[in-house]
């Protein structure tokens, strides 16, 4: 899943993007609330990190800017202990939740696959189809009984195809929401890593289906 981290302090938001990487996150970064405004009408993101103080715009108008446009991405407000009114007022704008600094990275977490799972199709907690389950934390797929490890963009992928079971999903827009925006869009990368998932848990291709001209489905 993509997330869009928008917070001026550095030395907050660069360790924070990194620790997200870590946990299978494809993470992109804005410094100011005019690039993070930029970032979030060009990308689509699962989730916005918003932080209320920010030079160019600040988040609340920034929070304001993306739902008059019809922007529905989650935004987690992230606010200081004393701005209670500012809390208020984000989720007034349209802000889904906040987390107050210093925040526990676990809590974050939880917090952003909440609402992820929220405004996906599949919203059940344990991702399974069939005869097969998700465990994205570990990177692991457990398939009949057996348990076989993926890399954390294969799991990137049959989680989203999950998360959007029954819809046709185009390459490009696995490449939105799996990677960063550093990626090439006219590279193979999907189709690779399609191939090796299959090659790991579905070499008859009975759960990942191909639409040909369309894209990728779990139905």
């Amino acid at each position: 899943m993509k997330l869009l981290i928008i917070e001026d302090e550095k030395d907050i938001a660069l360790p924070l993007k990194k620790s997200l990487e870590v946990h299978n996150f494809a993470v992109d970064y804005a410094v100011d609330g005019k690039t993070g405004l930029e970032e979030a009408k060009l990308n689509n993101y699962d989730c916005i990190l918003l932080d209320l103080n920010l030079p160019e715009i600040d988040g609340i108008k920034l929070a304001k800017i993306l739902r008059k446009d019809k922007n529905t991405t989650p935004i987690i407000m992230v606010t200081a202990r004393s701005q209670m009114y500012d809390k208020l007022e984000g989720f007034e704008t349209g802000a889904d939740d906040y987390i107050t600094k210093p925040f526990n990275l676990k809590e974050l977490i939880a917090r952003i696959n909440a609402l992820i799972k929220r405004n996906s199709v599949n919203k059940i907690e344990d991702l399974h189809y069939k005869n097969l389950q998700l465990l994205p934390e570990k990177n692991t797929i457990i398939l009949s009984g057996k348990k076989i490890e993926l890399s954390t963009k294969e799991m990137g992928v049959i989680e989203y195809l999950l998360r959007n079971q029954g819809r046709i999903i185009p390459a490009e827009e696995l490449l939105e929401h799996v990677w960063d925006s550093e990626i090439d869009l006219f590279t193979e990368t999907v189709k690779t890593h399609i191939k090796t998932l299959r090659k790991k848990i579905d070499p008859k291709k009975e759960i990942i289906k191909t639409v040909r001209g369309k894209g990728y489905l779990i139905d």
